[in-house]
């Protein structure tokens, strides 16, 4: 449960004092990634990534508009599925470190090796996890920056509340199918929603 954005609004807003941006931002990303279970081998988009990138951004950019708040829910949402390839990879690498332990438990004769293993898999992912993460918020500060520089007023005319994204956020649905069409279909619906309220400003 403390993946689950809801939990990290809310510890956000009590370290920041600013709950009710905070909350909404929480409840955008729990209402679309709702029928998210992480069960078996499913690697499901790494929630935390996306919640923390926009939470860290909007505090940072000092924005409580929902049409400039918009942009950076949006373009955080990448975050969720290149976390989802990192830990693939991740996993991917411990392969031989469970072979190593199986090994171990044949003829253990290095007490110490479960324990180097574990903190060997702990410090890999910490520092795949971290760099990634700090690479990627800050290629998203400067791609945001550069638009509010360029376009200081488009995203601020929008009319946009919260009662709009969190029905937009709805539509995660979708993605209980399992099925990459709607994954399209709704990436191209979205693409397209935004397109049009960019192109009606202009």
């Amino acid at each position: 449960m403390l993946e689950r954005p809801l939990v990290i609004g809310l510890f956000w807003s009590l370290f920041y004092h600013d709950s009710a941006t905070s909350l909404h931002i929480a409840i955008f990303f729990e209402l679309f990634w709702l029928d998210l279970i992480p069960v078996g081998t499913f690697i499901p988009p790494h929630l935390t990534a996306a919640t923390f990138a926009a939470l860290a951004l909007t505090t940072f950019f000092g924005f409580d508009d929902p049409a400039r708040i918009m942009v950076i829910l949006f373009a955080s949402m990448p975050l969720a599925w290149i976390g989802t390839r990192i830990e693939g990879l991740l996993r991917e690498r411990e392969k031989d470190s469970y072979n190593q332990l199986l090994n171990w438990a044949r003829n253990p004769l290095s007490p110490n090796l479960p324990t180097v293993l574990v903190l060997r898999s702990l410090l890999r992912s910490f520092l795949a996890a971290g760099v990634s993460f700090f690479i990627a918020v800050m290629i998203l500060r400067y791609i945001i920056g550069g638009l509010l520089e360029l376009y200081p007023g488009v995203f601020a005319s929008m009319d946009v509340t919260w009662a709009y994204l969190w029905i937009a956020a709805t539509l995660g649905g979708l993605m209980a199918l399992r099925v990459k069409r709607a994954y399209v279909i709704l990436g191209t619906g979205i693409g397209l929603f935004i397109l049009f309220m960019l192109s009606s400003r202009f």
